[in-house]
């Protein structure tokens, strides 16, 4: 019975005075508003809402051009309304310092639900045509005429960035009225805004003008025995790597190396790693060449700024003349006398034309906040095939892989795999008795010889202080 009463005096007198609270709490923090705004004899009913919560105990703030405001949602219904007096009313209800020119006049119709207040305000002044600059947080609102004469010419010099991207990026950031233009000497702009929009100007210049880090990339390319790879230190299993993710056209490889399937060809790539230094990599390549071991066929050096790409080639060009006849089918005539026809050749022009042979390289490195470098990778392999002559001139066959791979400073990324393989005749036999039809084959040989060579890719990346 005692139970039963406890529960009573809870159900019909606690749980109603906590639920009848809460709503006071909510009536409390979430206010909605309503004004009536006169113009020209005409009313304008509007209704904007907004959370208390957020300006009672300062939650958040929205930087608005130096201005701090609340982060809150406002929602504001009416046709017509009277562009003057709302201004008025939301800067007072939110507390902002404000100069209102006298040019500012006429109404807007607006249907704006759950907006944050700067975004608001910035769809007030483009509905209204107006103009807005903030000095000591202070907001001053006019027409384009009516702040006109406030504007100003300012030069900037950039330093590490083009003017032309500088004015790209700065342009769709640029408030209603300003400008900026490239200088045609020097790498300098021009901006023509308000004093304090131009400060909001330099801040934005002084992100993106930064000095951009230099990568050396030091590679060997070599022709290399498999055996041989086991003393240089190269793990195959990319296990420092696990958890990032290796891309490669068309493939999605996690945590280890797996052969790039080629719509034609035999290159497989595989890539790994060695923690040893470039210098005692070199070293034992150097040795290995003297051994005979491998065949350093080149070694560039080349210093690359991050985001910027570098392409090494090793290989060699070969040179054709092209012939290309003129457009058009000739002409034709009898001649008077005998009635011959007299057919007239069109001119026909020859160019120098190039195949490229050999291993291409493309290194775009990246670096990291952390200080690894990303590299964005492009092999291509072109070899001739002699089996497919046009007019006496092989075809090339071309191999290409494009991968992106992190790696730490300093360490070694290697791409193995490149496979090719260089066929060759030959002939031997006695002179004269090798000559004779059919019996001329007991006296002569012949032989095939299949080269398969692999070329491997030594590339460490290190940054430049």
């Amino acid at each position: 019975m005692k139970i039963h009463k406890n529960f009573s005096f809870i159900l019909f007198f606690i749980l109603p005075a906590v639920l009848f609270a809460i709503f006071l709490d909510l009536q409390n923090n979430t206010a909605a508003f309503a004004k009536t705004f006169h113009s020209n004899n005409r009313s304008s009913n509007i209704r904007y809402n907004f959370d208390k919560r957020a300006i009672s105990r300062k939650i958040k703030y929205i930087n608005f051009y130096g201005i701090e405001l609340p982060e809150n949602k406002i929602t504001i219904n009416g046709n017509d309304i009277p562009l003057r007096p709302l201004l008025i009313g939301l800067t007072h209800e939110f507390h902002i310092n404000y100069s209102l020119s006298n040019a500012v006049k006429g109404d807007i119709t607006l249907h704006i639900n759950k907006i944050y207040l700067n975004k608001a305000l910035k769809i007030i002044f483009e509905a209204g045509n107006l103009n807005f600059s903030v000095k000591n947080k202070v907001l001053f609102i006019g027409t384009s005429s009516s702040l006109k004469n406030k504007f100003k010419v300012y030069k900037i010099k950039l330093k590490n960035i083009p003017a032309s991207k500088a004015i790209s990026l700065l342009t769709p950031m640029m408030p209603k009225g300003g400008k900026v233009i490239a200088l045609p000497n020097g790498n300098e702009i021009l901006a023509y805004d308000l004093p304090s929009n131009i400060k909001q100007i330099n801040r934005i210049i002084k992100n993106i003008d930064v000095k951009k880090r230099i990568v050396r990339i030091q590679a060997k390319i070599v022709d290399i025995s498999n055996n041989f790879t086991r003393n240089l230190g190269v793990s195959w299993s990319m296990s420092p790597y696990a958890n990032n993710t290796i891309t490669t056209t068309g493939t999605s490889i996690s945590g280890f190396s797996t052969p790039v399937a080629l719509s034609s060809g035999t290159m497989n790539l595989n890539i790994g790693t060695s923690w040893q230094n470039f210098g005692l990599i070199s070293a034992q390549l150097s040795m290995g060449q003297q051994l005979g071991y491998d065949k350093i066929i080149s070694s560039p050096d080349v210093t690359v700024v991050s985001g910027s790409t570098a392409t090494i080639n090793s290989g060699t060009t070969l040179y054709y003349t092209a012939y290309t006849a003129s457009s058009g089918t000739g002409s034709s005539s009898p001649t008077s006398s005998t009635g011959t026809t007299i057919i007239t050749q069109q001119p026909v022009t020859s160019t120098l034309q190039t195949i490229t042979l050999g291993l291409t390289l493309t290194v775009t490195p990246i670096i990291e906040s952390g200080g690894n470098i990303i590299l964005n990778l492009t092999v291509t392999n072109s070899q001739p095939d002699f089996g497919q002559e046009v007019d006496g001139f092989p075809s090339a066959t071309n191999q290409s892989v494009t991968t992106t791979v992190s790696v730490k400073n300093n360490s070694t990324l290697v791409l193995g795999g490149i496979l090719y393989t260089e066929k060759s005749r030959s002939n031997n036999g006695i002179p004269l008795l090798s000559d004779i039809p059919i019996l001329g084959y007991l006296f002569s040989s012949r032989q095939k010889v299949v080269n398969k060579e692999q070329l491997m890719i030594f590339i460490s990346p290190k940054l430049i202080k």
